[in-house]
Parts: structure tokens; C-alpha cells; sequence
């Protein structure tokens, strides 16, 4: 048998309770003079059949689905996942859905990722990942309300909520320093990316205000990767400037970094100390425990999706930008002391 002819529709609840079906639409809709009586006796039948009403006729009427989607490049990361949570305990609050894609790393999984949503008729889109110019970002999003996490585009969709990278890697960089490192190298991001642009400029400007040179060949450019943490380490290792610290871009670099200094039989933080960007729940069991910079990922979700929503349901949205504030947590790996199992509530 067939689910669909199963379902229940609003004729049912119109039979159960007496009336006709536009009466019957207008008491589950609130709209029209009705009896209180009248109103009572549709809400309870359709509460006895357990009737929903179709979503798709409601697109119909209203011309909005009160659906919202999310587009990440990898679902299965911590970050992406914290978003993820933030964003839909702050939608189902209000009365939306959300739609989750993974596209991947491809620009054409973005692209789709697009298409498809906009083919489900979303209200609007919260985005990740920035793989296209402001131009192609406006010829794919046809007027659709977006919001981007993470990254900025300029002059597309109602606003951004970044965090505060350049402050973040500062915080990694005057640590280090008042531990008295003086040849810090850097694992930086994409320079093409806004997250990755930043975090650099916050280690130039920590490293300028401490009177420390900034030697070409103490920084790297990454790819957001395990992998690339890993050359970028090697090749800093085989710069010959001896770096005797190392800020991370990111946590995916710090372990890169990890693993290429333990293939080089380096101690640390007792050769080289290492601290990272990004505070994920494995950082401090990892040995040594990351000093990182800690931040509210699952608010910064759930922000994005109040300022998109604002948007959808305002007449005239301005653009808004919102910063996420960061904090340092110190751990062994840039010399502090740190008691894992005191951490963790078990000491």
C-alpha cells in the first residue's frame, strides 16, 4: 500500500469536526471569523488524526518554506559539526528547518550544493566554504538571502560571522614570546581565504610589537590539512633557521606539525614548542597537550542563523558583520604546566 494514501488531509479533519474544508484551513491557519467553538473543534480533531499540514501547500500559499540551508565542505570535522548544532537549536526554536550539504572541497560540489537547495525552494543559505568570486557567488544565489560562516565575501548576501582570527594567533604569539621563543614560525592558511588572510596578519602584528623578526622562510602558507601540516613543518625543520617554536593555524596544521617533529626526533616543548588555533576536545589528550585558542563554535552557528532568518523575515535587511571573541588555553606543548586528568574531572 501506498504511505501517501494513508496520510491524513485536511478533508478528514473538516469531516471529523463538522465543518467545511476552508473552514477548516482557515481555523489551522488562524485567519478568519471564527467561533471560538468553531476554531476548538478543528484543533482537536486534527489532533486526534494527527494531522499535518503539507508543507508543500504552504510554500504555496505563503511562497515560503521556512526551510534554511546549511552548505560546510566537511560535515565530519568538529568545527563544521559544532556549527551544524548551534545553527539548528537556534532554528528549530523558531520554527524552521535546515538542510545540510556537503560539498566537499570542490567548487563545483558548492556550485550544486546551490542548485539543489534552491531547487527545494529554501529561504535562504548559510555558507561555509567560499570557493567563488563575490560575481559568481551573486549569479548562483539569484537574490536568495545567505549568510557566510567563517569567511567574507563583499557585497554578498545580508552579512558574516567570523571569529576573531587576528586576535587569536596575536594571543599564540605573545604566549610564546612570554615564554621567551624569539624565532617563532608560522603555519599559516590559504592566502586566498579570509580566515587565512587574517591569522597572518595577526602573527605580523604580534611579532612586530615584541621586536621579533619575521623571517620569509619561518612562514608558511598551508592548505586547511593534516598533510600540508605536515611538508610545511618539514620544510620549515630544513629552512636552517631553526625555529624554536611553531604557531598553528589551525588544528589539522598543529598534529601535521606533530607528527613531522616527532619523525625528526624532536622533544617537545623541550626542542620545539607548538600552539595552535583551534580547541578541539582531543587537544589536551594528544602529547603534548596543545595550548590553543578556544572559541564558541555552536554560538557561532546558531548567530548565523538568528542574523539569516532576521534577514528573511525583515522587509529591508542591511548587511551585518558579527565577531566570535576567542580565548588562550594553555597546556604543555608551549611549555606550561598542565594536569590532563585534573582537566578532564578525574584527578
Amino acid at each position: 500500500m501506498d504511505p501517501r494514501s494513508a496520510r491524513i488531509r485536511l478533508t478528514d479533519v473538516a469531516k471529523l469536526a463538522g465543518v467545511s474544508t476552508t473552514t477548516a484551513s482557515r481555523a489551522l491557519n488562524g485567519r478568519g471569523e471564527l467561533t471560538p467553538e468553531t476554531r476548538a473543534a478543528v484543533l482537536d480533531a486534527a489532533a486526534q488524526l494527527g494531522f499535518r499540514p503539507s508543507p508543500f501547500a504552504q510554500l504555496l500559499r505563503t511562497r515560503r518554506s521556512h526551510t534554511v540551508g546549511l552548505i560546510v565542505p566537511h560535515v565530519d570535522h568538529p568545527f563544521y559539526a559544532s556549527i551544524l548544532q548551534g545553527a539548528q537549536s537556534y532554528l528549530k526554536k523558531v520554527g524552521y528547518r535546515l538542510v545540510l550539504v556537503d560539498a566537499g572541497d570542490d567548487p563545483e560540489g558548492v556550485a550544486d550544493a546551490i542548485e539543489t537547495l534552491l531547487d527545494h525552494w529554501v529561504d535562504g543559505i548559510l555558507i561555509a566554504t567560499t570557493p567563488f568570486t563575490a560575481a559568481r557567488f551573486t549569479e548562483l544565489l539569484r537574490g536568495t538571502p545567505c549568510v557566510f560562516i567563517d569567511e567574507t565575501v563583499p557585497d554578498v548576501g545580508v552579512g558574516n560571522v567570523t571569529l576573531d582570527n587576528s586576535e587569536g594567533v596575536a594571543a599564540l604569539v605573545e604566549h610564546l614570546a612570554w615564554h621567551g621563543y624569539t624565532k617563532i614560525g608560522f603555519l599559516g592558511g590559504p592566502a586566498d581565504r579570509t580566515d587565512g588572510q587574517e591569522r597572518l596578519a595577526g602573527y605580523q602584528s604580534a611579532m612586530a610589537a615584541r621586536s621579533l623578526a619575521v623571517l620569509p622562510g619561518l612562514v608558511r602558507e598551508c592548505e586547511w590539512s593534516l598533510r600540508s601540516g605536515v611538508e610545511q613543518t618539514l620544510g620549515l625543520l630544513d629552512t636552517g633557521l631553526a625555529p624554536d617554536a611553531i604557531a598553528a593555524s589551525s588544528i589539522e596544521l598543529a598534529l601535521g606539525a606533530l607528527a613531522a617533529c616527532r619523525s625528526r626526533g624532536l622533544r617537545l616543548p623541550d626542542d620545539l614548542a607548538i600552539a595552535s588555533f583551534d580547541d578541539t576536545y582531543f587537544a589536551p589528550l594528544v602529547e603534548p597537550a596543545l595550548t590553543t585558542i578556544s572559541y564558541d563554535a555552536p554560538a557561532m552557528g546558531s548567530q548565523s542563523a538568528e542574523l539569516l532568518v532576521n534577514a528573511i523575515d525583515g522587509e529591508n535587511p542591511g548587511y551585518e558583520e558579527l565577531r566570535i571573541g576567542v580565548r588562550l588555553v594553555r597546556r604543555r606543548s608551549c611549555g606550561c604546566e598542565f594536569d590532563v586528568m585534573s582537566a578532564i574531572g578525574l584527578a
